[in-house]
């Protein structure tokens, strides 16, 4: 039986260095990440459609598409607190960024 994906009803800070997200799981199948300025200050959210696979204990594979038909695919690590995310955005452009993410609630 797959396990539970751990982070539905929650909230995470992300921080990829290149910028902070905040990522609340309504469901399994709904997220909405908000984008947060240097002063901590919330910027431009959207809630998205996601698909989540179990991959082994603790590890997800976590995918969406936005409303702009930028691709995003998360490797995200319960055990570590890591996520990887490899971003294919609108433009074409091929993006690769590793951070560390922090349970808020």
């Amino acid at each position: 039986m797959p396990e539970a994906f751990p982070a539905v009803g929650h909230r995470y800070m992300v921080d990829f260095k290149a910028f902070i997200v905040e990522l609340h799981f309504e469901s399994e199948t709904s997220l909405t990440y908000t984008g947060n300025q240097p002063d901590k200050a919330h910027g431009g959210f959207e809630s998205v459609d996601i698909t989540v696979e179990p991959l082994r204990d603790q590890l997800f594979l976590v995918s969406w598409q936005e409303d702009d038909d930028t691709t995003v695919v998360h490797l995200e690590d319960y055990k570590n607190n890591t996520i990887v995310a490899h971003v294919t955005a609108s433009t074409g452009k091929f993006l690769t960024f590793r951070g560390t993410m922090k349970k808020l609630a």
